[in-house]
């Protein structure tokens, strides 16, 4: 359980992504779905591995100087890429860096636990990190393009309803345990002497964390090819791995919850067994399953662009270590709740280690992934500027890892052939808004490229916004 609270500081350690945005690439964060291209493509839009590349010129050269051009590169390769984001609608700025950076963070009073239950109610924190192990393309100038990569997508979300918010913190101190007595260990002990079920005390609570691995491969070609208008489509199949698979909800007085987690972490579960044990202590997948994604793209007279991909098709089965979370009455317990906002280290005092779940083991479960349509419409000014709208609707969004609907309006504006600037301003995300900032920068006539932004430049900016995010790209490379 431990490896598992380290896990979820490295995440938020590296500032993930939280479903601010739904592309967490460097470089292409606004208008994605109509622009990104090469490896990039793989997680945006595959339609746009089709795209011819062509040198585009900014100044002619004269007797006197240079000119500026960005050069058509066929090849595209990237290593190392790591974004993402961390945000709360329950917290403070400071006490969501202290939660992030591990800063010291003091014993919370009976009173601070009061607040902090009163600060959960109906809301809670979310994160998602995004890592490109390595990602390579190339775009052809008649059969299309071909894109091959790796990468590493974990996401988490706590949500907590009024009386989740109440036990978490308070623990026995809160008055639905209205008596105590000792147990033979000299513990004080609370109880309630009309006890109900989780699924009756919990409703609209959700706990989900997943980490996924993909190894993609897509491809993009030109299907048509007219005076005015150019049609491209695009297909990407992946193979999934699952580390790590946590989704618990409870809808309706309906609990539904299951846990598969990596031998690695050594997460306890009590004296429950499982028919899908698997032993060890080693980084074994204990998930596996297929995906696709399908995309077009349309160009109207190089001046009008819009995009359609849907993502995420497909599911996992998770058939190792594989538990679900039976709904039994809430009764006798002993902690009086977390001692800090730092839910991921305090979450074990009342999970398996904390013995006040009831699990039951499973063969495995199958999940689908976080299917969901993105749209987007672009208009050109000029060589240098695009403006337009993009969107993002989930069609599965009780999956683990589904982002909420949002819409993007923004703008790609190349400074110079070395630097393109995106940005734009997000609605509908956990922050309610968000600005997004982009800044890519080409070396090398082009052939090494260096990416960074953020999902949100008012959190660096207006100190009190509890959001907190960066990606970053310094391997890329083109040629």
């Amino acid at each position: 359980m431990h490896r598992l609270a380290l896990l979820l500081l490295v995440v938020t350690l590296g500032r993930a992504q939280v479903e601010l945005s739904d592309s967490p690439r460097a470089g292409a964060l606004v208008l994605a779905p109509n622009f990104a291209s090469g490896y990039q493509a793989l997680w945006a839009n595959p339609a746009n591995l089709g795209f011819v590349p062509t040198t585009i010129t900014f100044a002619l050269g004269t007797p006197m100087g240079y000119g500026q051009y960005h050069y058509a590169r066929r090849w595209s390769i990237g290593i190392g890429e790591i974004g993402g984001s961390a945000a709360s609608n329950a917290l403070s700025f400071g006490q969501l860096a202290a939660i992030i950076f591990q800063l010291d963070q003091q014993r919370l009073s009976l009173a601070d636990k009061r607040r902090a239950a009163e600060n959960f109610s109906g809301r809670g924190i979310a994160f998602n990190l995004d890592a490109l192990l390595i990602g390579i393309g190339y775009q052809s100038s008649g059969w299309g393009g071909i894109a091959i990569g790796v990468r590493d997508r974990i996401s988490a979300e706590f949500r907590l309803n009024s009386m989740l918010a109440r036990i978490a913190f308070l623990g026995r101190y809160d008055t639905y345990f209205d008596s105590t007595a000792i147990n033979w260990r000299g513990d004080t002990v609370g109880y309630a002497r009309t006890p109900k079920r989780y699924s009756e005390l919990f409703d609209s609570s959700r706990i989900g964390m997943s980490w996924l691995r993909d190894y993609a491969i897509g491809y993009g070609v030109r299907l048509y090819n007219g005076r005015h208008v150019q049609l491209y489509g695009g297909v990407v199949g992946r193979l999934i791995e699952g580390y790590i698979l946590l989704d618990g909800k409870i809808e309706n007085r309906t609990i539904t919850a299951y846990s598969a987690i990596s031998p690695y972490f050594n997460v306890s579960y009590g004296k429950a067994t499982t028919p899908s044990l698997r032993p060890g202590d080693g980084l074994v997948p204990v998930g596996s399953g297929f995906g696709g994604d399908v995309g077009l793209t349309l160009d109207v007279g190089g001046r009008w662009r819009g995009s359609l991909a849907v993502l995420d098709i497909g599911s996992v089965w998770w058939d190792g270590n594989v538990f679900a979370v039976e709904d039994t009455v809430l009764n006798g317990m002993i902690t009086t709740g977390f001692s800090s906002y730092n839910i991921f280290a305090e979450a074990q005092n009342i999970t398996g280690e904390g013995g006040y779940f009831k699990w039951s083991g499973l063969p495995g479960v199958r999940r689908m992934l976080p299917t969901r349509l993105r749209v987007a419409l672009s208009h050109s000014i000029g060589i240098e500027r695009d403006v337009g709208i993009e969107a993002t609707v989930p069609l599965r969004p009780d999956a683990p890892g589904a982002p909420p609907f949002f819409v993007t309006l923004g703008t790609r504006y190349w400074v110079n052939a070395q630097l393109i600037v995106s940005g734009g301003l997000r609605i509908g995300t956990i922050a309610a808004w968000a600005l997004p900032v982009a800044v890519q920068v080409a070396l090398w006539d082009g052939r090494w490229e260096l990416g960074l932004s953020t999902q949100d430049l008012a959190s660096l900016i207006l100190p009190k916004r509890p959001v907190l995010s960066l990606a970053v790209a310094l391997l890329q490379f083109r040629f």
